[in-house]
């Protein structure tokens, strides 16, 4: 057996070495090198919890090299790009992408080779439900009383656009109604020019509304009188008070409304003002009298006493 081999040896020796010649001339003959291009949607590792993620690229380009046997069977699905979010804080954020390729695949390039992520942290917090009223009743009649089954909701979102949400605002049409009607009213987060913001979510996104009309109410327009607390502090004094809108009309029974000459808002506490400050309060609305708005913005101007402030009121403290 062993002389089998060795008869020969220099001549089988070449003949193995022709062989493998040839194998490797027809595989690089018949299964070359080639590339290919391929759209691989970027995924995210390691998300924290409680947070929203957006990035500015979905998608990435990535070029590949491999024997054009190893395509036969492949596409986008078997090449992964993705950022890994491990350890990563929360705000604007540029990280490098990374692939996984099929075995056999070495990769050309890559485009792009960062992406740009806003890691943006979910909150919650309350405001208030603020209802629209639009058209004219039929029949004479006029809106005599609103009643919704909420006052506050709670909405949730990224801190980014969350802080912009001031209210949550619902629309009802009463143009041509002739009797008392409920409904549940759609609820959309808006900022303070009563513009929608969009990708928050409200909890819950509904309020239901009873409408009640009568007939015969009579109408005027009247003042609006901020009610100052007297808790300013000691070292500050009140320099002005203004309110918006100044005044507002009211409907109800002439005999209700016949002598009213200006609705008060709730008590204001200037306690703790340091600074001008703006707020606003609800207006006390009487039962019967319906108003054409609930709330009103009162802003309260203060000044910190000088010298000659204090030394006068001591005076006139001592007369």
């Amino acid at each position: 057996m062993i002389s089998f081999f060795r008869k020969n040896l220099p001549e089988k020796c070449l003949a193995l070495v022709v062989a493998i010649g040839c194998w490797i001339f027809v595989m690089n003959d018949q299964n070359p090198q080639i590339e290919n291009t391929y759209t691989v949607p970027i995924s995210i590792t390691n998300a924290p919890e409680g947070y929203q993620i957006s990035k500015d690229v979905e998608n990435v380009k990535m070029r590949v090299r491999a024997p054009r046997s190893l395509f036969s069977n492949i596409d986008e699905t078997n090449f992964k790009a993705y950022v890994d979010l491990n350890g990563v804080d929360s705000g604007m954020q540029e990280l490098q992408i990374q692939t996984v390729l099929p075995s056999g695949f070495e990769l050309v390039s890559l485009g792009p080779t960062k992406i740009t992520l806003n890691v943006d942290k979910i909150e919650q917090k309350q405001v208030p439900v603020r209802l629209n009223l639009s058209g004219i009743p039929g029949d004479g009649k006029v809106v005599a009383s609103v009643d919704q089954s909420l006052q506050d909701i709670t909405v949730e979102g990224p801190v980014s656009i969350l802080n912009q949400v001031t209210a949550a605002v619902g629309y009802i049409g009463v143009n041509g109604n002739t009797e008392n009607f409920s409904v549940t009213v759609p609820l959309i987060a808006v900022n303070d020019k009563d513009k929608e913001i969009e990708g928050i979510h409200l909890l819950p996104k509904t309020v239901d509304v009873s409408i009640i009309l009568a007939r015969g109410l009579n109408t005027k327009v009247i003042d609006i009188k901020p009610t100052l607390m007297s808790d300013l502090p000691n070292d500050y004094i009140l320099k002005s008070v203004r309110v918006e809108p100044e005044k507002i009309e009211v409907s109800g029974n002439i005999d209700i409304i016949g002598n009213m000459t200006y609705l008060s808002t709730e008590n204001i506490s200037l306690a703790e003002m340091s600074a001008p400050t703006k707020k606003t309060v609800k207006l006390v609305i009487p039962d019967g009298v319906t108003a054409s708005v609930q709330e009103a913005v009162v802003t309260v101007e203060i000044t910190k006493k000088d010298g000659n402030t204090a030394k006068t009121e001591h005076e006139a403290d001592k007369t």
